[in-house]
């Protein structure tokens, strides 16, 4: 009978807590080539960028990440760059991501997808969550007089490696699309246009802009002073 109650215990405990967590999540990839519209930086820009935030949300069943998303800081944004300059434009070296009036730097694509990735382990607890099929009691005169645990079916471990390898799948394809669209010492042709997954490590929402780095400024050398012309050399007369 003590044996029953902790067992019973034990499945109520396993229970609750993964009500909190569910089941493992998928991860339905942005695809930020296929997006349609993106809110867009003034015409004309030498960088002209694209973005779409809460792309995680909008695009698929990506519930898990969008938790992770807000309960570590991050933003991960969809974004369209265009090069309209003359010359070979790499995105680390020449160009500098402006979020509202401060430039950031976005976090590197295995940082993120490290940080917003969904649990595994938890989902062990599963093990715990067997069943027992045909358990009968005997009862006399209102008294119990026998009883019989019926057929024991592990199913817990099925479900705890289902959940698992759910789980790592979704994580892998997660990171995979991050490093797919990473633009990290991306270099962008001269009238190109490339499509990528942005990280920020920031909790509100602001107007982004992508602005060529300043080069060293060169200053005007001052002009060499005129000097008069030299006169004719007098004539020595004895």
């Amino acid at each position: 009978m003590k044996q029953q109650i902790t067992r019973s215990l034990a499945a109520f405990l396993t229970g609750c807590t993964l009500l909190g967590s569910g089941c493992a999540g998928s991860y339905t990839p942005i695809r930020p080539d296929r997006i349609a519209t993106y809110q867009s930086s003034p015409a004309g820009a030498p960088l002209q960028l694209g973005y779409q935030f809460d792309a995680l949300r909008t695009h698929g069943r990506n519930k898990k990440y969008v938790k992770k998303e807000q309960k570590k800081g991050y933003h991960v944004v969809a974004v369209q760059i265009k090069n309209n300059t003359g010359a070979e434009i790499n995105f680390s070296r020449d160009a500098v991501l402006y979020y509202g009036d401060r430039p950031i730097v976005p976090v590197s694509a295995a940082i993120a997808a490290q940080d917003m990735k969904q649990g595994v382990a938890i989902y062990l607890l599963y093990v715990l969550l067997n069943f027992n099929v045909g358990a009968t009691t005997t009862t006399t005169n209102g008294y119990v007089t026998s009883t019989s645990s019926g057929t024991f079916i592990p199913t817990g471990p099925f479900i705890a490696g289902g959940n698992m390898l759910g789980a790592s799948m979704a994580n892998g394809n997660f990171r995979r699309e991050l490093q797919q669209f990473d633009l990290t010492n991306r270099n962008i042709a001269p009238g190109e246009t490339v499509y990528g997954l942005i990280s920020v490590r920031e909790f509100n929402v602001a107007p982004l802009r992508l602005e060529l780095r300043s080069v060293a400024s060169t200053t005007p050398q001052p002009a060499a002073p005129t000097l008069p012309p030299a006169s004719a050399p007098r004539s020595i007369t004895n």
